[in-house]
C-alpha cells in the first residue's frame, strides 16, 4: 500500500509549572493511501497529540522536540504557519471530540459551512451556500432548514454530522477523527461510524481514528496502533493485534474490555506513569507481570513479531536498540 503519512521518531513535550511533560517519545507511524487505522490506548497516552502534530496544531506551551512528519513524501519540518494552513486546506482535516466546542455558537450552520467552502475552494459566497446544503445532505441531514439553524438547536449526533461535513469541504486526503463518538449514545455512535466509513470510501481518503473503543477498531479499522505513555508499543493488522496480542500491555488492555464471548474481565494493576519523571526503560515495566531486569534499564524498540505485527517488548528478539 502506498504511504500517505509517515511519522518518524516524533517527540513532543509540554512545558508546565511542574516540569516538562514528555507527551510523545520517539513515535513512528505510517498511514497508507485510503487506509483506516485505529490509534488506541489509555487517556493521556499521547493519541490526540499525534493527531495535532500531524496537522501542525500543537498548542502552547507544547513543542515538537524532534522527529519528522511527511505527507505524500513532503517533509513538513520547518514549514511556516501559512504553509501548514495551506496543507490543512488541501490535504488534511480534523474532527474534534466535542462538536459543541468546535462550532461557532453565534453563526448559523449553513454560514459556517459556506465560509469553509469559500476559504478552501476559492468560490463565491452564493455558490458556497448551495454547496453547504449539499454537504449536509451528504452527511445524512436532508432537511435544508438545518442550514438556517444555530448549533444549540441541533442534537449531539447532528452536530457531529455537521463537523464531518465541515471536514469534507476541502476534499482531504487524510481525515483525523479524534474520538468522534465519545460524547454520543451507543445508537448514534454506530450511525456516525457508518457515516465515516461510507464517506471515506466514497471520497477515497485515509482515516486516522483516535479512540478508546476497541470494538469500533475491530469493526472499522484495517490496522491498529496501541499507545502507552507516549510510545507506540504494538502495531499491526487489526486481526493480528486483537486476536494474537504480543505486548503485555495490549494483552491487559484487551482483557479489560468485552469482546466476543469473553465473560471474565480483568484490570491492569498499578497506574499510568508520570510523564514528567519517566523511567529509562520500558514505561510499562512497573505494571507488567512479565517484567525482567532489562525492562527497567533499556527502552525496547518495535520489533517484528510476525508478518504485519510489531511489538516494543524485550520478550522478543530484536527489541534491544542497536
Amino acid at each position: 500500500m502506498e504511504k500517505l503519512v509517515e511519522v518518524e521518531d516524533l517527540s513532543v513535550s509540554y512545558y508546565s509549572y511542574r516540569g516538562v511533560v514528555h507527551a510523545l517519545n520517539g513515535v513512528s507511524l505510517e498511514v497508507g493511501q485510503q487506509e483506516t487505522i485505529g490509534l488506541v490506548g489509555e487517556t493521556g497516552s499521547g493519541k490526540s497529540t499525534i493527531g495535532l502534530a500531524i496537522v501542525g496544531l500543537i498548542p502552547n506551551p507544547g513543542r515538537v522536540d524532534g522527529g519528522k512528519i511527511s505527507i505524500d513524501g513532503e517533509d513538513l519540518s520547518g514549514k511556516s504557519k501559512d504553509q501548514m494552513r495551506e496543507f490543512r486546506r488541501t490535504k488534511l482535516a480534523l474532527i474534534f471530540q466535542d462538536p459543541s466546542t468546535a462550532l461557532n455558537p453565534v453563526l448559523r450552520i449553513g454560514d459556517q459551512l459556506a465560509e469553509a467552502f469559500a476559504a478552501k475552494r476559492g468560490i463565491s459566497r452564493k455558490e458556497a451556500k448551495k454547496m453547504a446544503v449539499d454537504i449536509l445532505a451528504e452527511v445524512g441531514i436532508s432537511n435544508p432548514k438545518v442550514a438556517n439553524q444555530y448549533p444549540h438547536e441541533l442534537s449531539g449526533g447532528m452536530k457531529q454530522r455537521v463537523m464531518i461535513g465541515m471536514a469534507l469541504t476541502g476534499n482531504p486526503e487524510l481525515l483525523i477523527a479524534d474520538e468522534p463518538t465519545s460524547s454520543l449514545d451507543v445508537t448514534l455512535q454506530a450511525q456516525i461510524m457508518e457515516l465515516l466509513a461510507d464517506v471515506s470510501k466514497k471520497k477515497q481518503m485515509a482515516v486516522l481514528l483516535i479512540t478508546h473503543n476497541i470494538g469500533v477498531v475491530s469493526r472499522y479499522c484495517e490496522r491498529v496502533a496501541v499507545m502507552y505513555a507516549g510510545n507506540i508499543v504494538e502495531t499491526g493488522t487489526t486481526r493480528n493485534v486483537l486476536k494474537f496480542p504480543a505486548h503485555p500491555y495490549t494483552q491487559g488492555l484487551l482483557s479489560a474490555v468485552k469482546l466476543g464471548t469473553r465473560k471474565q474481565l480483568t484490570s491492569i494493576p498499578g497506574t499510568v506513569p508520570d510523564l514528567i519523571n519517566l523511567i529509562p526503560g520500558c514505561p510499562f515495566a512497573p505494571r507488567c507481570s512479565r517484567v525482567m531486569d532489562v525492562c527497567s534499564k533499556v527502552k525496547p524498540r518495535l520489533t517484528k513479531v510476525k508478518d504485519d505485527q510489531y511489538a516494543a517488548c524485550h520478550l522478543y528478539e530484536g527489541a534491544m536498540p542497536a
